[in-house]
């Protein structure tokens, strides 16, 4: 729920819905908490690790046992905090099936399996960014892979359409077999066709399913990168696994313009080269933006103490310092994305609509002092436990800011830099 504003603040806010320029040199946070997951094969036939995008080394998460659960994609639901990964299990090793493996447990739960006409197990899984609906490909009988939409609370499994042609006429027989998504909602694919046999970059149009090439990897070694999963960081780049050699895996980062792979490092651990591979925002929180320099010459910042799991034994308290002392405040948030808006002789650092929390007096220094002694307080835990703003839920990306009075200044307000953090259970 919007919390109504009757300050000076929500008539300029009014006044920007109609027309928003975001500055050119805008650039979003960095998320230097963002962890780089895959599945592979482990010690007892699966597992989960996480992968270090600097160097390509593995590193052991999660055992996934009695599954084969090694080369079906991943993807991650942080509404939920779950991975889910498509599987076969060693008593029934012909069927597909969908699982959700908790990220922060490990706690594995099976969905019923799926028609024996299909086969999922090969293929690639991927989160829609903005939708939250799970897609996939496998094979359904026919030359080319097929498309599909998967229900996460049921596992079954929906076709849209082929990824491409079948028999005879080049290209045909696209076997699309790992899938990521670009934060535009661009699904792009790893894979191969019958006419063209070394890996190559596609994109899938998820109306119709059908595949368009890229270009090719380049890389002519061992299983190539034709049956990982690809993963987009936060920063737009594009990462996927794929063999350094015939018998040696690494990680690669990808042209999203023109397939070419080039290497990162060798993965270490044998966990193969078909697995999925998705990135999570661990929800560490991040400043950015620009602060606002008051009337008294002071820049004031924003900061913050305990974790962005809310509801965990750390609260997230956000703190404002070097602020006027004795003036008040309130901290406002936006749930759609930072921004970079010429606002009141500074800049709004979150995209509208925005929610405002409760007015608060700075601390500080005693009247008759001014200085720049003062500071703000925000429990955003108790914040979010109020239920107060229904929007406000798991898996939603935060923007949030300070204002305050400084009558001195220009337009009469003082603005913090922002804080960004990431709502996990």
């Amino acid at each position: 729920m919007e919390s109504t504003i009757t300050t000076p603040l929500l008539r300029v806010l009014r006044s920007l819905t109609a027309a928003i320029v975001v500055a050119a040199s805008f650039a979003l946070p960095v998320r230097a908490s963002e962890i780089l997951y895959a599945s592979g094969g482990g010690p007892m036939l699966s597992a989960i690790y996480a992968i270090d995008t600097t160097t390509g080394e593995a590193t052991f998460v999660w055992d996934v046992p009695w599954y084969y659960a090694y080369a079906g994609g991943l993807a991650y639901d942080p509404a939920s905090d779950d991975f889910y990964t498509l599987a076969a299990t060693v008593a029934d090793p012909g069927t597909s099936r969908l699982l959700r493996i908790g990220r922060s447990t490990g706690v594995i739960t099976e969905y019923p399996p799926m028609s024996p006409t299909l086969n999922f197990t090969g293929g690639g899984l991927a989160l829609h960014p903005t939708t939250g609906v799970l897609y996939a490909t496998g094979l359904n009988g026919f030359q080319s892979s097929g498309l599909f939409t998967i229900d996460k609370n049921t596992g079954v499994p929906t076709l849209i359409g082929q990824c491409g042609g079948q028999c005879c006429v080049s290209p045909f027989g696209f076997n699309m077999n790992g899938l990521g998504f670009r934060a535009d909602g661009t699904l792009f694919a790893n894979g191969f066709t019958l006419s063209t046999p070394n890996s190559q970059l596609f994109t899938i149009d998820l109306v119709t399913g059908l595949a368009t090439e890229v270009g090719p990897h380049g890389v002519l070694v061992g299983r190539q990168l034709s049956y990982s999963d690809l993963a987009f960081r936060a920063d737009g780049t594009l990462f996927s696994m794929g063999s350094v050699t015939a018998s040696a895996n690494g990680l690669y980062t990808v042209d999203p313009l023109t397939g070419s792979a080039t290497l990162v490092g060798d993965l270490v651990l044998p966990l193969g080269c078909d697995g999925g591979l998705v990135f999570v925002d661990d929800g560490g929180p991040t400043t950015f933006c620009t602060a606002k320099s008051n009337s008294l010459g002071c820049v004031p910042a924003i900061g913050f103490t305990g974790t962005a799991s809310l509801g965990d034994g750390s609260p997230l308290v956000i703190e404002a310092h070097g602020v006027l002392n004795k003036k008040n405040g309130l901290l406002f948030y936006g749930l759609t994305g930072p921004a970079a808006i010429p606002f009141l002789g500074g800049t709004m650092c979150a995209k509208l609509p925005v929610r405002r929390m409760p007015v608060q007096k700075a601390g500080g220094a005693p009247p008759p002092t001014l200085d720049c002694s003062g500071t703000y307080t925000v429990d955003f835990d108790a914040w979010f436990a109020s239920g107060i703003d229904p929007a406000l839920t798991f898996g939603k990306v935060v923007d949030a800011q300070f204002w305050t009075r400084d009558v001195q200044s220009s337009n009469g307000v003082g603005l913090t830099d922002a804080i960004q953090f990431f709502v996990t259970p």
